[in-house]
């Protein structure tokens, strides 16, 4: 977001956090040629935290403070799978300090973005509207790649089922356990090029976690061609986030969720090119990410821009 600022001719500067440390650009991030500032809550400047800092922009006194959304449940602590621990996840947050006490009501003073629908109606629940900011997946939209990409002979692919092993776990050694015919393969310590091997030499990917917003890896395994299942979770819910054909979304609570799973799946292993043609319409919407996300962004320098005079603002 700080290079798209950039760009537009916006002065802005990514800080980073603990502010009273001093930190070096990750080195996948030194190609957007960021500058880094230091914390400064002054007059005329927009600070952006995000969702995990509630009360850090609270603290704002001079400056304009706003909240980008890029996940509703790193904010509430909901993982779906017990909610006395997630109660005691939130709690934990209250008493040290990183949640108000008022909880949303707090934040309504604020300035709001959401990446996803599904935080934009997380948000507009408690009476906040936020303003649509979402993040187009990083290398895979450039458009070097998506051409190079779309020249690539196609190579056959295998009965293999990517998934992620940081979320939905339970879910996913259910299904391993199920059918240990199939080749399960977890997507672990992969740097882009071998990720997106690992994508176009598969047919399957499935993400049973909680979608706290909308994700990475559904975005670029559909890209790259696999047909994608998740849960119904967060914004796997939200049909403007995860737009995929709804008998490709499955509720693991569910008494049909293994047979179901398993007769779809056996359907893409057998017709695998008729079903993949089924997201090509999501294909469509997350190559023109990168045009909507500017768009956004200039839609924000416009809000946030002071009014000329003889102008009312809001």
């Amino acid at each position: 977001m700080v290079a798209e600022l950039n760009g537009f001719g916006k002065p802005a500067a990514i800080v980073y956090h603990p502010f009273d440390r001093q930190f070096a650009v990750p080195e996948p991030y030194r190609k957007y040629d960021t500058p880094v500032g230091r914390y400064a809550d002054e007059a005329g400047t927009l600070i952006i935290f995000p969702e995990i800092f509630p009360t850090l922009a609270l603290r704002v006194r001079h400056a304009r403070a706003a909240i980008w959304w890029m996940s509703v449940n790193n904010y509430t602590c909901v993982r779906y799978e017990s909610v006395l621990r997630d109660k005691i996840r939130y709690t934990r947050n209250l008493l040290l300090g990183r949640r108000p006490w008022r909880g949303m009501s707090a934040l309504r003073s604020l300035k709001h973005f959401a990446q996803s629908h599904y935080a934009e109606s997380f948000l507009a629940g408690y009476g906040i509207k936020a303003a649509p900011l979402s993040d187009p997946i990083p290398v895979y939209l450039e458009p070097e790649y998506l051409e190079a990409l779309a020249q690539r002979s196609p190579t056959p692919r295998k009965d293999i089922i990517l998934y992620n092993p940081t979320k939905g776990a339970k879910v996913t050694a259910r299904l391993r356990e199920a059918f240990p015919q199939w080749q399960f393969r977890p997507l672990r310590g992969l740097n882009r090029v071998e990720l997106a091997e690992a994508f176009l030499g598969a047919k399957v990917y499935i993400d049973f976690g909680h979608h706290p917003g909308k994700d990475r890896l559904p975005r670029e395994a559909a890209i790259h061609g696999c047909c994608v299942m998740t849960g119904r979770n967060g914004s796997a819910a939200d049909s403007i986030d995860v737009p995929i054909p709804e008998r490709y979304k499955f509720d693991p609570r569910a008494g049909d969720f293994v047979s179901r799973f398993e007769a779809l799946v056996s359907e893409i292993f057998r017709d695998f090119e008729s079903c993949s043609q089924e997201f090509s319409g999501y294909r469509d919407i997350i190559r023109r990410e990168p045009e909507t996300y500017r768009n956004q962004v200039k839609a924000l320098i416009d809000e946030v821009s002071p009014q000329p005079a003889g102008r009312s603002g809001g």
